[in-house]
């Protein structure tokens, strides 16, 4: 079922005097199986772009997008809340003093409330930028709520 989402972001980079905090909305594709075949019971496959901003003084704005997906750990889908989940992302990162940085992330997350209609998860994941890891390195974390329109 196609979700759209709203999405709160944490991100905290390596060289930074403070956090990044802002929102944002992501599209995602969601599933959940409730069979005895062998795989995941949940997951999702979503783009995102955040809007950030610093809370260091003379810091400046920040976009983050990404794309990739999480797969949960077990296969029993009739449970509907703490059901832990695997995350992998590329993506991007822009801002007037670091320019454009692409990175991988990867993580866990908890599905905290997962219904057919609204899914709330927390993750957190560690983000390896392809050049610049001194720099723009760290953790970001997100909290999600996915609803659906019908």
């Amino acid at each position: 079922m196609l979700m759209p989402t709203l999405i709160g972001v944490v991100y905290a980079p390596n060289d930074a005097g403070g956090p990044y905090v802002g929102g944002g909305l992501e599209i995602a594709y969601t599933w959940s199986d409730n069979s005895q075949a062998f795989g995941p019971s949940h997951g999702r496959v979503r783009l995102d772009i955040a809007a950030l901003d610093g809370t260091a003084m003379n810091s400046s704005a920040m976009v983050m997008y990404r794309g990739g997906a999480q797969v949960s750990f077990e296969r029993n889908a009739s449970r509907r809340w703490l059901i832990p989940y695997f995350a992998a992302d590329v993506g991007g990162l822009w801002t007037s003093s670091l320019g454009r940085r692409g990175f991988v992330d990867g993580g866990l997350g908890v599905y905290v409330v997962h219904r057919r209609d609204v899914i709330v998860d927390l993750e957190a994941d560690g983000i390896l930028p392809f050049s610049h890891v001194e720099q723009a390195g760290g953790v970001r974390g997100t909290l999600a709520l996915s609803f659906a329109l019908w």
